[in-house]
């Protein structure tokens, strides 16, 4: 499911979706050896930050923004995780919390 929610113009997304079932398996393969061991993959914790230029004098860096580009891997394991602590926690909430469940947008008041 996580892997359909990823967007379509990103070239590193679209080859992991291209990829089909033998993708799939390696995906699933490595996902299992992270959470059995408990220790994520070294590339994961790292990533190149990038600096685009906003507005204002090109020589001043405070005129930048920082961004992070990350593993494409690592943000779809992420998404994985999330997904399946999110369902789990729907499940043990009881009917008075609803207004904190992942599926429902609404407030409550009492």
């Amino acid at each position: 499911m996580a892997l359909k929610l990823l967007k379509t113009n990103k070239a590193s997304d679209e080859l992991l979706k291209a990829g089909g079932k033998p993708v799939l398996k390696a995906l699933k393969k490595l996902f299992d050896s992270v959470i059995l061991e408990r220790k994520t993959l070294q590339t994961w914790s790292r990533a190149v930050v990038v600096l685009f230029f906003k507005k204002g004098d090109i020589a001043l860096l405070e005129n930048y923004w920082p961004f992070s580009l990350l593993s494409h891997v690592h943000k779809l394991f992420s998404r994985v995780i999330t997904n399946r602590l999110a369902r789990r926690f729907d499940d043990c909430q009881p009917p008075q919390k609803a207004g904190i469940l992942s599926f429902i947008f609404i407030s409550i008041s009492f």
